[in-house]
């Protein structure tokens, strides 16, 4: 492992972040590449998340923004450091970060006219969502249970600026297909919880509380593809993509932008 740290990163930290990542390694299985690199930043310069990961310069790069995790709990923080190392197993090579437009997706840009970067954003979102899905599921199965269901219950709970975002939205049918699929992809890390006996009661009424504030319609079509899509999701993270851009397309995308 390769680490690189920017700004001033407190080394007992930095070690305690590649302890979490060595031991989720020796558990799961190495990265896809057996070599990671591992940037700790200072700060999070405007980044959504608090860790990310890609693989787009030929192997598994791991991100953490020390300014984001200072006010989460630990078990978050861990769960969160593990996602990445899981992600690097899984996702570590650039054929998970360079995927081409589904054919799905290519029909709904021409017969709408979206812009390329519209639909690249869809397709992005759909990927995360994906690879999510496969993060959790893998990570439950090798025994990274209770961090991650603290992790989806982190992810499910509402925020004030996603109900505002909501708020901002709403009028605008593009925007609101973009919102939706944010919302899936967001959510899709708690969807193999769903099936704990222990917390799988408890991430359901999260998950249904974190579409609350949706129309009925809109939270009936995010019910529709976790439960007839993403909950039917195999191994081929492709496949599954795929599966998902289909869905989100024929239940979101044609009923927003045909009536206009």
């Amino acid at each position: 492992m390769k680490l690189q740290t920017f700004g001033n990163v407190d080394s007992n930290l930095a070690q305690r972040l590649m302890n979490t990542l060595v031991e989720c390694y020796e558990r799961l299985g190495p990265p896809m590449t057996y070599s990671v690199n591992l940037n700790i930043f200072e700060t999070s310069s405007g980044q959504a998340f608090f860790a990310s990961h890609d693989a787009l310069q030929g192997k598994p790069t791991i991100s953490i923004y020390l300014d984001r995790i200072s006010c989460l709990p630990s078990d978050v923080v861990e769960a969160g450091v593990r996602r990445q190392a899981a992600h690097s197993i899984l996702h570590g090579s650039p054929e998970f970060y360079k995927i081409k437009f589904p054919a799905d997706l290519r029909q709904a840009m021409y017969d709408y006219g979206l812009p390329e970067n519209f639909a690249t954003e869809i397709l992005y979102g759909a990927a995360m969502a994906a690879k999510e899905y496969s993060v959790t599921k893998f990570l439950v199965e090798g025994g990274f249970v209770e961090d991650q269901a603290a992790y989806a219950k982190y992810m499910l709970k509402p925020t004030a600026e996603e109900l505002q975002a909501w708020d901002m939205a709403k009028s605008n049918p593009l925007a609101r297909i973009i919102y939706l699929l944010m919302t899936i992809r967001d959510v899709s890390c708690a969807i193999p919880l769903l099936e704990d006996p222990r917390f799988g009661y408890e991430i359901k009424k999260c998950l249904e509380e974190r579409i609350s504030h949706l129309p009925e319609g809109y939270k009936l079509a995010i019910q529709r593809i976790i439960g007839e899509v993403i909950r039917k999701f195999s191994e081929d993270t492709f496949k599954n993509i795929n599966m998902l851009v289909k869905a989100f397309v024929e239940d979101v995308i044609r009923k927003e932008l045909t009536i206009l």
